[in-house]
Formats: structure tokens, C-alpha cells, sequence
């Protein structure tokens, strides 16, 4: 519940970030500008911040962070009520982006470490990607209605106040350990260490290579780009197949429903009991995931687009697991909330491109062109990441999970 309350933030303060810039400075061309500094340096850094994590004691480092991130939107909330000027807001964006705590991997960690039955940690983290959809389906609604009643400085002291004290109350939870046993332990170690061995910090020689070292770890990455791919273009592809003010109702209205079935998509993947590996799981799901999204535009009618994009969101959620699930065996025991956390990164990495490809393809061919486009940069990915994960990690090759 604590990590919930912190990672809420997330989903609430872009929209008051927006208005909060746009009205010191005016410009919506600056605000824009600023949101996307802002999320630009949240994605790119956040594998750098997830490091620290690891290799530091992760409690002090993540209330650190959350302080350090809160704070900055303090001041960015100061900032709209004095009318700062629009290059200080955008630099206060891009450094509240910067150290954005790293909850959500956190989070994923802690459920890896206090479930040790494959299956009840599967369970966990599809309950974990269901809430954390629900967050960003709720969030910018909830932001919404607080602009409607209150100032855009003032809403943006609500994510300010929500990130701080759910990651201190996270932190300091029993469920968030100082340390990992395992991220002490030598290769052959077979004894829990003691208090003090899990507060000192980690030798260097015992430091994990980065999972990057492994090709077959891009492999693994590639799906979740892709799953990033669909939905950066539906967001941009649906608003424009269904143009006019009707046409925007049944678009929220899709969108919606893409969220809604990757909840529950998340909800039955947790609770089958698959047989096939990991790397089958993952290439099966985010196949399935480009095939229907491909197809939305075959018919121009809209029942048939919002039932293919209903049926693509089933698959989302289940991508996303098995990558957070298998993402953390490349790590090790010593870099696994940082190679959870690149899994986040791939995703808005290809949520971006996915945005911008289909941004030029609509503006030169028509919205049902970017379903098609995207489709196809999603399939080579799939096809380049096939035989890199073929010869794979044990778990992600062959466990059942």
C-alpha cells in the first residue's frame, strides 16, 4: 500500500506540471517542453538511479531520492505561484525527472524477495502491473478534477506530498529489507549473514557486470519495446481515427478499455499455471499483442477497432511481467533493481518512438496507415529478439514461472 501511495505521484503530476508552466510562462509550446525534459531525464536515468540502489543502502537512497524529487516540486509549485521564468521551470522539470525514486522496481524487488514460490511471485507482480495500470488509468482524472477546484501550484503539492511519504513509509517497511541476503553472498556462500554483513556495503569485487554484458538480455528487452511501440501509437492513432468531439469521447473510450483489459489481462495471467519457459511466454504475448493491434484498422468500423484494441490489451500486462519477472536473474542478486528497471526504460523508450513514428505516418498517410507501420517495426524487433534470447539465462530459457 505504501509503495501505491508513492508511485501514485506519478500518475497525477504531469497534468498540473503542464498547467503549472503554462501559466507562468504562456506558452503551451514551454510546458510541453518542460513535461517532456521532465520525462525525458525520469526514463534515461532511471537504470543510473536504480544503481545506486543496489549498490548503496537502499533504504537511505530511495528516501533520498524521494525527498530530493518532492522537494523539487515544491519549488516547481512556488514557481507558479511567483511566475518564475520558463527556462528556470523547465530546468526544475528536468532535475524533478532526474531523481525520481525508482519505487516501482523497488517495489517489484521487494515482492521477488518475500515470495520465494515461483508462483506465488508471479501472482504478486500480475497484482502489482494491475495496480500500476489502474494508477495511470485513475491519475490523470484524479489530477483533472484537483485543477478543476484548485491552482496548478497547488496540485502540485498533492504528488509532492504523495511521493515522500509513501517511499519513506515503503522504506522503512518490514517488507523492505536493508538489504537482500543474497546481495552479500559470495557464489558459494550457503550462510545467511548476519545484521551487520547486511548493513555494510557491498565489496567492489562482488559488484554484478552489468546485464548489458549479456546479449541475450537485449533479447529480453526488445518484447517490452515493442509492447511500448502499440501503445505509444494508440495513443496517438486512436484520437485521430475517431476525429470531432464525438470522435474524442469514443477514443478516451478505447483507450480506457486498452487500460481495462490489460488489468484483467494481468489478473488471469496471474493466476494460470503455464508450463511453457519464460522466453515462450514473453515472444507468445508480445506476438499476439502486435498481431490484434495490427488489425484494428482493417475495418473502418469502430466496434471492430475497439475490439481488437480490447483484445491487444489482454496481452500488455502478461509482456510486462514476464519481462520484470525474468529481468531480474540478469542482474544477479546484486544488480536486480537496476535490471528491473531497465525493463521500465525499454518501455518508454519504445512508448516514445512509438509516439513520434506514428505522429509523421498519420500526418503523411491517415491514422490506419500508423497501425500497419508500427506493426511491422514491431515485428522485426520481435524477429531480431528471437534468436538472441534462444540460447538463454536458465530461468528465462527454461523455468517455468
Amino acid at each position: 500500500m505504501s509503495a501505491t501511495v508513492g508511485r501514485s505521484a506519478y500518475a497525477l503530476v504531469f497534468l498540473p506540471l503542464l498547467f503549472a508552466v503554462q501559466s507562468t510562462t504562456g506558452s503551451v509550446a514551454v510546458a510541453g517542453l518542460a513535461v517532456a525534459v521532465c520525462g525525458a531525464t525520469a526514463a534515461c536515468l532511471a537504470p543510473f538511479r536504480a544503481r545506486l540502489i543496489d549498490r548503496f543502502d537502499r533504504r537511505w537512497v530511495l528516501l533520498c531520492l524521494a525527498l530530493a524529487y518532492g522537494g523539487t516540486l515544491i519549488l516547481l509549485a512556488l514557481g507558479a505561484f511567483g511566475t518564475w521564468p520558463g527556462t528556470v521551470m523547465t530546468v526544475l522539470a528536468g532535475l524533478a525527472g532526474a531523481v525520481a525514486p525508482p519505487i516501482g522496481p523497488a517495489m517489484r524487488v521487494a515482492w521477488s524477495e518475500m515470495a520465494a514460490d515461483p508462483d506465488l511471485r508471479r501472482r504478486a507482480l500480475s497484482l502489482d502491473a494491475v495496480v500500476e495500470e489502474m494508477l495511470y488509468l485513475v491519475g490523470p482524472a484524479v489530477s483533472g478534477l484537483l485543477l478543476a477546484v484548485w491552482v496548478p501550484g497547488a496540485v502540485m503539492l498533492v504528488p509532492a506530498g504523495l511521493v515522500m511519504v509513501g517511499a519513506a513509509l515503503f522504506a522503512f517497511s518490514p517488507g523492505y529489507r536493508p538489504r537482500a541476503a543474497a546481495a552479500v553472498e559470495t557464489p558459494d556462500a550457503t550462510e545467511t549473514p548476519d545484521a551487520e554483513a547486511l548493513a555494510a556495503p557491498v565489496p567492489s569485487q562482488q559488484r554484478a557486470p552489468s546485464p548489458f554484458r549479456d546479449p541475450r538480455f537485449l533479447g529480453l528487452l526488445l518484447p517490452v519495446a515493442v509492447a511500448g511501440l502499440i501503445s505509444g501509437n494508440l495513443t496517438i492513432a486512436l484520437p485521430a481515427a475517431f476525429p470531432g468531439a464525438e470522435g474524442a469521447a469514443t477514443a478516451g473510450i478505447a483507450l480506457g478499455l486498452f487500460a481495462g483489459a490489460s488489468a484483467l489481462g494481468g489478473l488471469i495471467f496471474g493466476a494460470l499455471r503455464l508450463t511453457a519457459s519464460s522466453r515462450a511466454q514473453l515472444l507468445g504475448c508480445s506476438g499476439a499483442l502486435v498481431l490484434l493491434s495490427s488489425l484494428a484498422m482493417v475495418s473502418g468500423h469502430p466496434a471492430w477497432l475497439i475490439t481488437t484494441v480490447i483484445a491487444a490489451g489482454l496481452f500488455f500486462s502478461p509482456v510486462m511481467i514476464v519481462a520484470y519477472l525474468a529481468s531480474q536473474d540478469f542482474g544477479g542478486e546484486l544488480r536486480r533493481t537496476e535490471s528491473t528497471t531497465w525493463v521500465n526504460t525499454a518501455h518508454n523508450v519504445g512508448g516514445t518512438a512509438g509516439t513520434a513514428l506514428a505522429g509523421f505516418v498519420i500526418q503523411g498517410v491517415g491514422p490506419g496507415s500508423s497501425f500497419l507501420a508500427i506493426g511491422a517495426v514491431s515485428l522485426v524487433l520481435l524477429l531480431v529478439a528471437a534468436p538472441l534470447s534462444r540460447t538463454s539465462h536458465p530461468r528465462w530459457a527454461s523455468a517455468r514461472i
